[in-house]
This record gives C-alpha cells, structure tokens and sequence, in this order.
C-alpha cells in the first residue's frame, strides 16, 4: 500500500496508544472491559484512553452498570452487531480481540459504519508466528492457546481480511510487551529475554501484532 510504514515496535500497549490519540479524539474501545488486567492497573489500554482523549466509548458482552451507568457511552452486547447510532468515531481501539470472534467480517462492517476517511481502526492480536509458538511446536503438537481464541493471524492474513472488508491496512506494527500479570513458565520467561534481542533485529517473532486500517 502506498505509504503504509512497517515494522515498529513498541514496549507497550501504553507507549502504542500515546502514539494514536490524542486529547481531540472520540474513541471507542471494543472489547474493554475483558482485556486480561486489573482496572487499577496503569496499563489498563481503557483507562489510558480515558486519561488522553475528549470521549470514551465501551461495548463488551458483560458491563457492572455500577460502574458504567451511562447508557450513551457504555453499551452491553457483542463486537459483531455493536451501533452507536450517528456517532463516527476518531479512532476505534480493539486490543487482543479479533482472535476470539466467530465472524470478525461482521466486526469490521461494525467498525468500518462508524468511521469516515480520518478514521482508524488499531487491532492488536497474537502474532501467529511469534517465537513462543514457534518454540513450542517443537515440543507440542500445537502451541499453548487462550481456549477461547479462535483463529490465528498474521499480517498478511489480516491485512486480506481487512481489504475484504473495505479497510486498507495503513500501518503494522508490534508490541513487545503483554503487560498482564500472570504466571509464566520457564520457557516463556527465557524466551521474553529472546524476545527482547531479537526484536531490536526483527520484530517480526513478536508477541503481539498492531495492524492500523482506515476506510478505502
């Protein structure tokens, strides 16, 4: 694609949506509420965007209306049929995602009616070919997977699925960093140290693919 860059890596999910938004942007955030972390975490990717833009939306299948009562922003149902009726949205934020929806065609024609030409669309999700999986298959018969998930992606694979959709990928990029806490094994401790010298090489065994789409 004319003009699309490559290849950049950043630590975290943080430094990614610094480099996104900004305090003029209305944005939404698919998927919020159910991303692995703490809310009280600093790196939680919704609290962040709450911090550095002008308006915060959220749809996820489960929301605590406690805490999220405002209808207008905060909707309850699924990431395939989500409206925000009349709304068009600066940026929409998906983080770790794609990977879990049984159609994400009907994801994207979700997104893509409530962008316009300024719009973007950032994915993140698994890199299909990241090292750990890699390592793993020399091991396994497959490579430890959320049970969840149900696919896998690349770039290129995304970036057909996007074009099918009627988005044109702008820019990918990567993220070192999964910033959750949980309890790794010894394999997936050694190769974080992997991870880290072979990235400032190639990026493309990286953890976590960052795919930015706008509307063609």
């Amino acid at each position: 694609m004319h003009g699309m860059k490559t290849r950049t890596v950043f630590p975290t999910k943080r430094d990614l949506i610094h480099a996104y938004v900004d305090s003029n942007h209305r944005v939404l955030d698919v998927g919020f509420s159910g991303q692995g972390i703490q809310k009280n975490d600093p790196n939680w990717p919704h609290a962040l965007l709450k911090e550095n833009t002008k308006e915060v939306y959220g749809i996820d299948l489960e929301i605590d209306r406690a805490e999220y009562p405002d209808t207008e922003h905060y909707q309850e149902g699924s990431a395939e049929t989500f409206s925000f009726p009349g709304v068009i949205f600066d940026v929409i934020f998906a983080g770790d995602l794609i990977e879990h929806l049984p159609n994400p065609g009907q994801f994207l024609a979700a997104c893509k009616a409530h962008m316009n030409a300024d719009s973007k669309l950032i994915l993140t999700t698994p890199n299909a070919f990241n090292l750990f999986n890699i390592a793993e298959k020399f091991t396994k018969d497959e490579p430890t997977v959320n049970p969840d998930h149900t696919c896998y992606f690349n770039h290129r694979t995304l970036k057909v699925l996007l074009a099918k959709c009627g988005l044109e990928t702008s820019e990918i990029e990567y993220v070192y960093s999964l910033e959750y806490t949980h309890t790794e094994s010894w394999k997936k401790k050694f190769l974080n140290v992997i991870y880290r010298l072979i990235s400032q090489i190639t990026p493309k065994f990286t953890e976590t693919l960052v795919v930015v789409s706008k509307r063609v």
